[in-house]
């Protein structure tokens, strides 16, 4: 098959057409140019949309990937020539998630369908390979150089080893035996535990039988031991209640007198406040208060000290003041006798009779000094009918004894008040069990703990009967001894015969894998002795041998060294020259000659140097002698190294 022409409505691809030859074909356009668009159209012609993908992380689906920008629907034509002639197919939307199911194949530039070509069979009749075969061989892309597993090209490889049936496949029959011995055993699941675990059920039945039956007998026993004690705990509780009645009776008749001598305390106290009082009133002092008072007498002996020194200080003898009357009287005589002059003696007896009326005088106001000290003292005295100042103090001292009688008689008229409100409350406490009952139920009297015991015996009893009927429930809903024994022998039966099929299956997996891998011995040599000459061309000889594991993976050795190297310890450029060689290698053992599958690289070149990608575009070139090439590239270095080569198609996007 040759692709001749192809027009997409296909992602960023609206209404574009690109044309091909035979050969090698070299498309170049830079990146994000709709090069592996056109590569996924190619695809989807030939094998429809897959419409069973599902979004993954960081990946779209094809048929959300690739709808048209501009909202129309996904549809396309691509013109091939085939060994019968030139064929145009066509894919289109008819149905909104169903993108380029409908189909349609006709003889190009005519209506006249080509026969044999349907949607679902177009990619397998005009490559000669199913879509995964084609994905793992002829459909290379940058990040997919490495070529996977599929039971399609198991198909395909056995094929060639053998004597050509491709409806066999190793993964697929070995998939198929794991899965019947699944069934009959996988971890939890499968016949096998399935069927274990119904017998186990039945024997947790059996097993809840003889249990429920035992149950029954020990709740009967308990019951009985139950209701003996619960008959003790309730003639307790009678005695404990009685007890509690007559207490309570004595404790309202002791807390009844308790009030009462309280409140004779408090009326002998009040009597005797008022006496103290009417004492304190009945004092010199009165209300005054100790401080007061003793400020006053404090104030009134300073006063009595005082005056006691002014009257102390008053003069006592009276001679001085009658000295001038009788100085005057002697000298009047001697002026008599000797002085007869009648104006000097009258003269001199007036002095002497002025200085007599002084010191008359001076005496007078000495003597009413004295009276009003005196006067003041006996008014301090009589204020506090005393004699003297230490009488005054002992009234003080007796002040202070009635006052501090006065204070004494009152608190003890306060605490009398207290302890007859002390009695009153607990008279009313003792007296409401009395008037409305006691409570037999809280607190932590002996009555009360017997009572709860009593309730709690008597849920107890109620939870045992209730326990004891769902046990005869069980016993009578789990059913017939008999019967679940005679079916647990059954299942025993049973288990054996899956059991004998599970080591029939084992044996048969065996035996397959040897088969397998006596067929891998065939396969895998041809492959990598092929794949590795073509490794050794891209490579120019430095590598010249190749192995594959079970998986596909390769392994390679360089020429010279005694040990091979995982392909992971290679450069970028060397791993992508040791997939493209593989990938070219299946191509040529897995795909039709007849058919001429293109082979189809995008961006596959990418990590190639000059020097690999020449080789690489060297060997392609001889590739497309066989089959039609299309290399698409972002580089235009591949187009550059075949400028003036006519044989090579060179398009720019």
């Amino acid at each position: 098959m040759i692709i001749k022409k192809m027009t997409a409505w296909f992602g960023t691809l609206e209404g574009a057409s690109l044309e091909l030859g035979e050969g090698l074909n070299v498309i170049y356009a830079p990146n994000e140019s709709g090069k592996s668009t056109w590569c996924a159209f190619l695809r989807a012609m030939l094998y429809g949309v897959d419409t069973g993908q599902r979004a993954r992380q960081g990946q779209q689906p094809d048929k959300k990937k690739y709808l048209p920008w501009s909202g129309a629907p996904m549809s396309g034509s691509m013109d091939v020539l085939t060994a019968d002639g030139p064929v145009t197919l066509r894919r289109w939307t008819e149905r909104a998630g169903q993108p380029m199911q409908a189909f349609s194949a006709s003889v190009t530039g005519t209506d006249d369908p080509a026969p044999g070509l349907t949607a679902e069979n177009a990619g397998d009749v005009l490559t000669g390979a199913p879509r995964e075969v084609f994905e793992r061989s002829a459909f290379i892309h940058q990040a997919g150089l490495g070529v996977t597993p599929d039971p399609e090209l198991e198909k395909r490889f056995a094929a060639i080893v053998s004597a050509g049936d491709e409806e066999q496949s190793f993964s697929e029959t070995d998939g198929r035996l794991r899965a019947w011995l699944r069934r009959r055993r996988s971890g939890r699941r499968g016949a096998i535990p399935e069927l274990e675990g119904e017998m186990a059920r039945v024997r947790q039945e059996l097993d809840r039988i003889g249990a429920a039956g035992r149950e029954v007998d020990a709740l009967d026993r308990e019951l009985a031991a139950a209701l003996e004690r619960q008959t003790e705990l309730t003639r307790r509780m009678e005695a404990a209640r009685e007890a509690a009645r007559k207490k309570a009776l004595a404790d309202y008749g002791a807390a009844k007198a308790e009030t009462a001598d309280c409140a004779a305390a408090l009326a002998a106290a009040q009597e005797e406040k008022i006496r103290a009082v009417e004492a304190v009133k009945g004092t010199v002092f009165g209300a005054m208060g100790p401080e007061k008072a003793a400020d006053q007498v404090r104030q009134d002996l300073d006063a009595l000290e005082d005056t006691a020194a002014a009257i102390a200080a008053l003069p006592k003898n009276w001679t001085p003041a009658l000295l001038p009357a009788a100085a005057g009287a002697l000298w009047l005589g001697a002026a008599s006798a000797f002085w007869p002059d009648p104006v000097a003696i009258a003269a001199g007896g007036a002095v002497f009779a002025a200085a007599a009326v002084g010191a008359w005088l001076w005496r007078r106001r000495i003597l009413d000094r004295r009276q009003a000290l005196e006067a003041a003292e006996r008014q301090i005295l009589d204020g506090y009918d005393a004699a003297g100042p230490e009488d005054i103090r002992d009234r003080l001292e007796e002040y202070e004894t009635l006052w501090a009688d006065a204070h004494d008689a009152a608190r003890a008229q306060v605490r009398a008040e207290k302890a007859l409100e002390a009695a009153q409350v607990r008279q009313k406490a003792a007296e409401e069990p009395v008037l409305n009952g006691l409570d037999f139920v809280r607190g932590d009297s002996e009555a009360a703990r017997a009572s709860r015991a009593v309730t709690e015996g008597q849920a107890r009893i109620d939870s045992l009967r209730e326990r004891r009927a769902m046990a005869e429930g069980r016993v009578r809903a789990l059913g017939d001894e008999m019967v679940l024994r005679s079916e647990l022998e059954r299942q025993s039966a049973r288990r054996e015969e899956l059991e004998r099929q599970e080591q029939a299956l084992l044996l048969a997996v065996e035996s397959m894998e040897r088969a397998d891998m006596g067929l891998r011995e065939k396969f895998s040599p041809m492959v990598a002795d092929r794949a590795a000459a073509l490794f050794a061309r891209l490579t120019g000889g430095r590598y010249d041998e190749i192995t594959l594991a079970r998986d596909l993976s390769a392994k390679t050795r360089r020429a010279g060294d005694a040990v091979g190297r995982e392909s992971d310890y290679l450069s970028q450029g060397a791993r992508d020259q040791l997939y493209l060689a593989l990938r070219l290698a299946v191509c040529e053992l897995a795909l039709p000659p007849e058919q001429g599958c293109p082979l189809i690289l995008d961006d596959a070149l990418t990590a190639f140097d000059q020097e690999r990608m020449e080789r690489a575009l060297a060997l392609l070139k001889e590739q497309s002698a066989a089959r039609q090439v299309l290399l698409f590239s972002c580089h235009e270095r591949e187009a550059a190294y075949f400028a003036g080569d006519g044989d090579v198609r060179k398009i720019s996007l």
